[in-house]
């Protein structure tokens, strides 16, 4: 099973941290005469006091209250929160709540407070989150921006604290609002939504709509262009253990095995795969045997 931290958070923005030597040569090469957009470079590039200090500049340099200042306060709200180290979450929230004040109808403001609920959520390590506020704050989330993104992220993650009690009334409660939501196939995260199905109905013991939720999970994916490293071995293997040792299902869990033996000849998972295949075989030859000698071919 697929560790739950996986399938529960999901990136706020598609931003790709370039490591190694060549990061500073880009960073340099993709400077920008626009405060901005210099600092979501240096941003994406791991270049923090970078980013922090054209975000700064474009703050200073944009008209007040306009959707470019609030496009960097935004910016620089973010440096500060996630950036490691150095981060200065106080200042951080000061930001996330001006753009609220400032433009509560702004695009921005809904991810500000999704911004704000998620520093509530995601604490230091060796403390727990208050669970009835982060609870709470997702919630203001969907309730003041319900057609936004954010809202959807919002309910994901509100759904998530449920399913991660692993109790049955909390995890019932999650199934019945995210399987009314993949009713919708025009739903942004369907992926991430039937996932935390499969995780819920694992905790319920309900193997088969476990794989159900597991391969929508699959067949909804979406694919970033920009990602050449997008695979799917992990899922093929997921699908047909859960097939073989939950099921019994020895087709489904074959077309599995044999999709990741073909697709990923190299996965160190080929050997277990093969394997799986040679036991299943085997099985069903014994049965086989056993029901001829019976008299029941």
């Amino acid at each position: 099973m697929r560790k739950l931290s996986c399938r529960l958070f999901m990136v706020q923005a598609a931003l790709i941290v370039l490591l190694g030597s060549s990061c500073k040569q880009n960073a340099t090469l993709l400077q920008s005469d626009d405060p901005l957009h210099a600092g979501w470079n240096n941003y994406s590039l791991g270049e923090f006091d970078q980013a922090q200090f054209f975000f700064e500049q474009a703050v200073a340099e944009a008209p007040k209250d306009s959707d470019a200042q609030l496009t960097a306060l935004y910016g620089l709200a973010t440096t500060l929160n996630l950036r490691r180290p150095g981060e200065d979450p106080e200042r951080a929230q000061e930001l996330y709540r001006r753009i609220l004040d400032t433009a509560p109808a702004n695009d921005l403001a809904a991810w500000s407070l999704l911004a704000l609920a998620r520093m509530q959520h995601l604490v230091p390590v060796g403390d727990d989150p208050d669970y009835e506020q982060v609870y709470k704050a997702y919630q203001d989330v969907i309730d003041r921006y319900p057609d936004r993104l954010a809202a959807k992220e919002a309910f994901l993650y509100l759904n998530s604290i449920l399913v991660a009690t692993l109790k049955e009334p909390e995890t019932r409660r999650a199934l019945a609002s995210l399987d009314e939501y993949v009713k919708n196939p025009s739903n942004t995260f369907l992926g991430p939504s039937w996932s935390l199905i499969a995780v819920g109905n694992t905790t319920l013991g309900n193997q088969e709509r476990r794989f159900e939720a597991e391969v929508k999970s699959l067949e909804t994916t979406e694919i970033d262009p920009t990602n050449p490293f997008t695979e799917f071995a992990y899922q093929y293997w997921n699908l047909a253990t859960i097939a073989e040792f939950e099921l019994g299902d020895f087709d489904q869990a074959r077309l599995y095995y044999r999709k990741l033996i073909a697709e990923y000849p190299k996965d160190q998972k080929i050997y277990g795969a093969k394997q799986a295949l040679q036991r299943m075989d085997a099985m069903e030859a014994k049965i086989r045997e056993e029901l001829k000698e019976a008299g029941n071919p």
